[in-house]
């Protein structure tokens, strides 16, 4: 477990083995995920470079993609 201080500024410093095994670099920012009493819940907020591959490509024609958007509408 690793122990953190809060600075006179309200600051914290991530440690160097968390930065590392979370691939953080200066200028990256954080996702405050969830807070209760006693928890803050930080997520590395993801780059454009994460993303990529994450949406699965269209194979269909985008005549007929249109034309069941338009079926398919309530």
């Amino acid at each position: 477990m690793k122990t953190i201080t809060l600075s006179s500024k309200n600051q914290v410093v991530i440690p160097s083995s968390v930065r590392l095994k979370l691939g953080l670099k200066s200028g990256n920012k954080l996702i405050v995920e969830s807070v209760t009493d006693t928890q803050v819940v930080l997520k590395k907020e993801p780059s454009y470079k994460d993303l990529i591959g994450t949406i699965p490509t269209q194979k269909n024609d985008p005549v007929v993609r249109i034309q069941t958007i338009r079926d398919n509408w309530e």
